[in-house]
């Protein structure tokens, strides 16, 4: 890496935004004169000490490929254009040998990497820097220097609660690749089911979707190929109703019910258990070649074990005191076998405690506190806090949380006090883990114990056909901040990249966008292009507030939840929203080309409540968002008249104005009632779980007029 840091010192002060619209941004970016390479013949990839050049033929193939999807162009065999790789080292891994150095020159292009993965990441920037070009490819000259910040970048899917086909996953990996991810986690068993078949025990797969170890070496080996680990969990001891409704002998029912149900978890104090997990993860573990192997260990509740008799056996033998000592002795015990299986094992936040192994890596997920208090501890670790998509917050908000911070991603002390002061459940479920007390930054050491970061999607509300469209494009945004110095945190050049990225990613291939219609055509068969309409410039609310069943179970009901409705068509961010808003900043600031194609925007926002409340008449699907319709009207309404007075060079009058503010208060409130974790529950969310988000933007305007 010397050569890398000498090169990197000499070009940082370049601004890294020169680059066209490259995710994640690199190190450095130097132009090389005012050449460029056009690329009229295919990309003939060349490289030497690489070692295994079946990966590298296959992933030549796959930028071609990516290359020809983007542009559309017939490219002429007879004017190839080399990309000529040398490694310095053959030894790869999903975070071996990242870093590379690539130049764009009239000859061709040239890559210095560190090994083959870095290859593969410089393959990554390669399509980017073609872009979606059907007039052409023509790459400016330029030397790019590129290493990531943190060794370990990962994705989290859950397949556990619904069920995720191969196809879906593969889509997942491909796009990963081109963001230069290189770890996929995969949460592969929960209450709702274990996910990969089981020949030692096959009771676990009656019941419900699961892959085969077939298919199971098959995305192993697809993801590798790609530069990318899997890292399979099995949660243990809680989350594991399946293993127990499975295998009963194995667990501990608790007379203790929570949400209706009873409390479920591995029997601590069984040999059989343990007897059961030795012969289970020893069939697991070499599926998955990679050295790690996540155990979960999170959410165990204090009172499952309260009335098991062979528990209370077990701490007076072993001298523990409470439950949380029982979890910790079960941990370590689990702990030991991955580790005889020759694994290195991760597990949640609430391992830290638990004596494990010192080589155990801790994934902190509640608040930032959790990974400072581990890297205090020399504890290696993974954070996830701050990084949950299923929560459906925008790019910026996760984007704007740096993986070193000390205090960034969980309740404040003041909202956590005034949530434990509304009732005692709220009292008894915000725990301090939930609170991001003041912490000191990170000292030199502590940075060295954090290992990465990791963006989890959850999949209470995620299924198979909104997994593309609940990842991307937020999850590219993280690639930046997992990968891109810290200093890079230009929120609206973010915005600015993400939109090419996204379109990009759509063309090779993401179902993103094919969802939206997919879901709006199957609601709206007659639709006009105002469903479409309002779903580009609304978003989901946040924070768990459109799972209804969480009401449910807290009313005492079990409700089964169709996520086919509005809300899960909309996108989280919608760049359309942002782009608008974008204008309307630049339209006050001067820029007054910009009116028409404002007026033009808001004149059709205006018109779209005429044309959906006439679709949605008769259609229990479309009825719940007519409120949503009539707010974007009167708001599309509102920056129409700003523009007026904008261009007449006259204020809005006083009465007008406050009307304006009322509104764009009105829509400001609705945002922010499920912004805060709880707050989603306590506050009332706008009709059909479905945000405005064209406020900001109208915002800009009545701002400038109402001057």
């Amino acid at each position: 890496m010397r050569y890398f840091g000498a090169l990197a010192a000499a070009l940082v002060a370049v601004p890294c935004h020169a680059a066209p619209a490259l995710m994640p941004l690199p190190v450095a970016v130097v132009p090389n004169g005012t050449g460029v390479l056009r690329v009229e013949g295919p990309l003939k990839a060349e490289w030497q000490g690489c070692g295994d050049a079946a990966v590298l033929d296959r992933a030549a193939a796959r930028l071609g490929s990516d290359v020809l999807r983007q542009t559309g162009l017939i490219l002429d065999p007879a004017k190839p254009v080399p990309v000529r790789a040398t490694c310095r080292s053959a030894q790869d891994g999903a975070d071996r040998g990242e870093a590379y150095r690539l130049t764009v020159e009239s000859g061709g292009v040239v890559i210095d990497a560190d090994g083959p993965t870095g290859v593969l990441r410089a393959y990554a920037t390669l399509r980017q820097l073609a872009g979606l070009s059907p007039s052409g490819i023509a790459i400016a000259h330029q030397s790019i220097a590129d290493a990531p910040r943190f060794a370990w970048r990962g994705v989290m899917l859950d397949p556990a609660r619904h069920f995720l086909s191969v196809a879906t996953i593969k889509r997942q990996i491909d796009a990963m690749e081109r963001l230069k991810f290189n770890t996929l986690h995969l949460h592969l068993s929960d209450d709702q089911g274990f996910r990969v078949e089981s020949r030692r025990y096959p009771r676990l797969n009656a019941d419900g979707e699961f892959y085969r170890q077939s298919e199971i070496r098959d995305l192993v080996a697809y993801a590798a190929d790609r530069g990318i680990r899997i890292v399979p969990e099995f949660d243990v001891p809680g989350h594991s109703r399946a293993f127990v409704t499975a295998y009963p002998e194995v667990g501990t029912v608790s007379k203790t019910m929570f949400l209706g149900q009873p409390e479920v978890a591995l029997n601590p104090a069984s040999e059989e258990t343990y007897r059961f997990l030795e012969r289970l993860f020893g069939e697991m573990a070499p599926l998955f070649p990679d050295p790690h192997f996540h155990i979960g260990g999170d959410e165990v509740s204090r009172t499952v074990w309260a009335d098991a008799e062979d528990v209370k056996a077990l701490m007076a033998r072993e001298n523990l005191a409470d439950s949380k000592a029982v979890e910790a002795y079960f941990l370590r015990r689990a702990a030991a076998i991955v580790r005889r299986l020759g694994k290195t094992v991760i597990g949640w936040e609430e391992v830290s405690d638990a004596g494990l192994p010192k080589d155990s890596i801790v994934q902190a997920w509640q608040a930032s506190n959790a990974m400072a208090d581990a890297t205090a501890k020399g504890q290696r670790t993974i954070v996830s806090a701050g990084y949950y998509l299923n929560l459906l917050m925008p790019a910026d908000y996760h984007y704007g949380i740096d993986p070193a911070a000390t205090a960034a991603a969980g309740l404040t002390p003041d909202h956590a006090k005034a949530l434990r002061g509304l009732s005692p459940l709220l009292a008894n479920v915000v725990t301090d883990a939930l609170v991001d007390f003041p912490r000191a930054p990170l000292s030199a050491e502590q940075e060295k114990w954090l290992i990465g970061a990791e963006a989890p999607l959850w999949g209470e509300i995620a299924t198979d056909e909104l997994i593309d469209h609940h990842l991307w494009p937020r999850a590219a945004a993280l690639a930046e901040r997992f990968w891109s110095p810290a200093s890079t945190t230009d929120t609206a050049d973010m915005y600015r990249r993400l939109a090419v990225v996204s379109a990009q990613l759509t063309v090779s291939g993401l179902d993103d966008r094919a969802t939206r219609q997919r879901i709006a055509a199957r609601i709206a068969p007659d639709d006009d292009g105002a469903v479409a309409g309002l779903l580009a410039i609304t978003g989901p609310v946040r924070n768990m507030a459109h799972d209804h069943r969480i009401k449910a179970m807290l009313a005492g009901q079990r409700i089964v939840q169709p996520l086919n409705a509005l809300a899960d068509a909309a996108p989280v961010d919608s760049l359309v929203a942002r782009r608008f808003a974008e204008e309307a900043k630049r339209y006050v600031g001067g820029e007054r080309a910009l009116g028409a194609p404002l007026r033009a925007q808001l004149s059709d926002w205006r018109n779209l409540e005429a044309r959906f409340t006439a679709l949605a008449a008769g259609n229990p699907m479309l009825e719940p968002a007519r409120p949503t319709a009539a707010s974007i009207a009167a708001a599309a309404t509102t920056g129409l008249e700003a523009l007026d007075a904008l261009e007449a060079g006259k204020p809005l009058p006083a009465a007008q104005a406050q009307k304006a503010k009322d509104l764009l208060a009105r829509l400001e409130a609705e945002e922010a009632a499920s912004w805060r974790p709880f707050d989603s529950f306590l506050r009332p969310q706008p009709a059909a779980d479905l945000i405005v988000k064209i406020g900001p933007g109208v915002s800009a305007l009545v701002d400038a007029a109402a001057r």
